[in-house]
């Protein structure tokens, strides 16, 4: 029992604290500057989702539902984790002043997600 403890907090640990810095940070009204690069919030999103499909991904491989499976059920998982926690972000993000819902921060979010969950597959086979 112990064990299982340790090992979800390895591998599912660092995922939940990543999604809670995701979540105060989308609480900020204004987290950045304004840059003045088109899009550069959109590269931000895919960036900073990669990071989370990556950590997903890592924490679905080292799943004991999942163990053994084909490591592209695990992308799928991760990815698909990813993007509802984008939907989840942005709905969050509706009730912030200064802040709105947007489909395209969704989209970023699904791709680096979905990017990032690949990039973990590949690399690590199960």
């Amino acid at each position: 029992m112990q064990n299982s403890i340790k090992n979800f907090l390895k591998y599912w640990g660092p995922l939940c604290i990543y999604a809670g810095i995701i979540f105060y940070v989308s609480s900020i009204s204004k987290p950045l500057p304004d840059i003045g690069i088109p899009s550069f919030d959109k590269l931000l999103h895919v960036f900073e989702f990669v990071v989370f499909g990556f950590l997903a991904s890592r924490a679905f491989r080292h799943s004991s539902w999942l163990k053994g499976g084909a490591s592209h059920r695990v992308v799928i998982w991760a990815s698909l984790a990813a993007i509802l926690y984008g939907i989840s972000d942005e709905f969050h993000q509706s009730f912030i002043p200064g802040r709105i819902f947007s489909l395209f921060d969704i989209l970023a979010d699904s791709i680096g997600g979905t990017l990032g969950a690949f990039i973990y597959g590949r690399n690590h086979t199960i």
